[in-house]
């Protein structure tokens, strides 16, 4: 199994999950490139792009099926592969994916982060449970932010799937793997009503929403989402 982070995250995404899925699979998460300890070259970062790097890594591990688990910006990056790369495909986990945006016209707040007040803005939109944004969080991620300099690849990404260039909502119907969907019920980065969108869109796919959970279920409620992800992989 191996699992993709969101945009502006990195491996430690899934610290919580990782141990209790680890006991009977071999688990495997990267940070992207562009993102946490990986090297950021000044390119123009694309879906495409990271499918690609998702290739070779996958060929470098001489690792011929995958399940993938992909969380919001990664959920778009392991559909895309998915659909591309079907025979490589096991399962497939869409956690509060990104990439089909139904009638969303944009994201509900900048995260293009420059300050700290403006991180802060950002971690109220990704929790549920706002005491979880506690100022020791915001501050975390934010010195995480500047050391590891991550903000020209979140501008080049967002810059580059903008007009909705590379997003999957006439696509996505076409996969053919068996996909899981999971959704927090009070994601306000992308509302729940798209996991049902999707879930609508992909023939014999499952969705499991988490009540009382927003845009991070692998840290606001990773026993629930481990529960999910385990009784979808192991059925």
């Amino acid at each position: 199994m191996l699992f993709i982070h969101g945009m502006g995250g990195c491996a430690d995404d899934w610290a919580f999950c990782l141990d209790a899925l680890a006991s009977a699979h071999r688990v495997i998460a990267p940070d992207l490139l562009g993102f946490g300890r990986s090297a950021k070259p000044q390119i123009d970062y694309t879906i495409a792009g990271f499918v690609e790097v998702l290739e070779r890594l996958l060929r470098t591990l001489d690792i011929e099926r995958i399940t993938l688990v992909g969380h919001s910006l990664g959920g778009w990056i392991a559909a895309t592969f998915a659909l591309q790369r079907p025979q490589a495909m096991d399962k497939l986990v869409l956690l509060d994916s990104a990439g089909v945006w139904a009638e969303m016209i944009d994201l509900p707040v900048d995260l293009r982060v420059s300050t700290l007040a403006h991180m802060r803005e950002v971690f109220q939109f990704l929790f549920y449970d706002k005491t979880l944004a506690t100022g020791d969080l915001v501050e975390m991620a934010y010195r995480q932010h500047l050391e590891r300099d991550d903000g020209p690849t979140i501008n080049s990404l967002l810059m580059n799937t903008r007009g909705g260039r590379e997003r999957l909502d006439d696509v996505i119907c076409r996969l053919t793997m068996t996909t899981l969907i999971v959704w927090g019920e009070q994601d306000e980065i992308f509302p729940v009503e798209i996991g049902r969108h999707i879930n609508r869109l992909v023939a014999g796919s499952t969705l499991q929403v988490i009540a009382q959970c927003g845009h991070l279920p692998n840290l606001e409620n990773p026993g629930e989402l481990v529960r999910c992800v385990r009784q979808f992989v192991e059925r």
